[in-house]
């Protein structure tokens, strides 16, 4: 993967360096950024372009229509790297490909 990530008190982004097909929870999406917002109230991904966080992803120079959002009540600052994957609470982004198994009951991973 070619890619970045950076995490502030309010969320944790996932730069996948270009526009890829993710699989999701939810079933497929197209985003450069998997973006992981801290909200009280956690829910299933948002996707691009519908998300109700478009003022605070641009005050982070995200592109709303380029972003898969996931809200957790978790700190975006208390991530782990475990197994191939990024994980926020109970959001695991898997950036190099589909896991053997998912272990979180939200979860993206890049396509092949």
């Amino acid at each position: 993967m070619r890619g970045s990530l950076r995490a502030s008190g309010t969320l944790l982004v996932v730069d996948l360096g270009e526009v890829r097909r993710l699989w999701t929870e939810s079933g497929p999406a197209l985003a450069r950024y998997v973006v992981v917002v801290r909200d009280e109230a956690e829910g299933r991904c948002l996707r691009p372009g519908q998300s109700p966080f478009g003022p605070v992803l641009l005050r982070h120079g995200l592109p709303p229509g380029e972003t898969l959002v996931y809200r957790s009540a978790s700190d975006p600052l208390d991530f782990e790297l475990e197994e191939g994957a990024v994980v926020v609470g109970s959001v695991a982004v898997f950036p190099d490909g589909p896991p053997d198994f998912v272990f979180t009951p939200r979860y993206a991973w890049v396509e092949e």
